[in-house]
């Protein structure tokens, strides 16, 4: 059980919100526009180069974020936060890539479902700059979705939010809710319902194995599924 309280949770998940729409929305835009660059212009390359600085950035607010709120508390010292590499947790993984035909086919029927040309554009965009073949491009994406993110939202989501509602709720809730952050949390409704059960599936392996590296290995082979469909989807 975690030692904090239920006002650490909120001043954690506000400081991080915050930040989360400070550096996309705030930072970046006035970066650019003190440099005298225009963002529409950007090259494929340059997008996806400010979207790798952009995810390192946030993987350490994020971090930094947890240590300076939980320091106090020795949350290491406690157990938290888990990260061991010795175990059969690879198991859990397979089991787990095993969800991606289901997560996938729930995706697509949700772009019929929710129509948006939001994010129409931003799957077209994604897979024209995929489609380009700069490595340097590709580079900086996947590492994006291989490296940075996995690791920043299954420490907040998995390792700080879930673990902190079980304090709260029999684990069912905690999971079910801390899902349901982490896919609102994207912003697009489109990708609510896959992301609720991956958020589900995350948190199942989370805690089955009691170690972070499944859920975030995890969380990596599925961005790279997505990625990579969209590299070898028919033109």
């Amino acid at each position: 059980m975690v030692p904090w309280g239920f006002d650490k949770v909120f001043q954690v998940m506000v400081l991080w919100l915050l930040a989360y729409v400070i550096i996309g929305q705030v930072a970046v835009p006035l970066v650019l526009s003190c440099l005298g660059v225009d963002r529409l212009e950007l090259t494929v390359r340059s997008h996806a180069v400010l979207h790798l600085c952009l995810d390192i950035t946030q993987l350490f607010i994020t971090l930094g974020i947890l240590w300076s709120c939980l320091r106090a508390y020795k949350p290491r010292s406690r157990g938290l936060f888990p990260v061991r590499w010795r175990g059969l947790w690879w198991v859990a993984v397979l089991l787990g890539c095993a969800t991606f035909p289901f997560v996938d086919w729930l995706a697509h029927q949700s772009m019929g479902w929710f129509p948006s040309e939001w994010d129409a554009n931003w799957a077209s965009n994604l897979e024209h700059s995929l489609s380009v073949g700069d490595w340097i491009t590709n580079a900086a994406y996947f590492s994006v979705v291989s490296l940075c993110a996995p690791i920043w939202e299954e420490a907040i989501f998995r390792g700080f939010l879930l673990t902190s509602l079980a304090r709260y709720m029999p684990t069912p809730g905690a999971v079910a809710l801390s899902s349901v952050v982490f896919a609102m949390c994207h912003f697009r409704l489109q990708t609510f319902l896959p992301l609720l059960v991956l958020g589900g599936v995350f948190s199942a392996i989370f805690i089955r194995t009691n170690n972070l590296l499944p859920p975030i290995l995890l969380h990596s082979a599925w961005n790279l599924y997505v990625l990579v469909s969209l590299v070898l989807r028919p033109g």
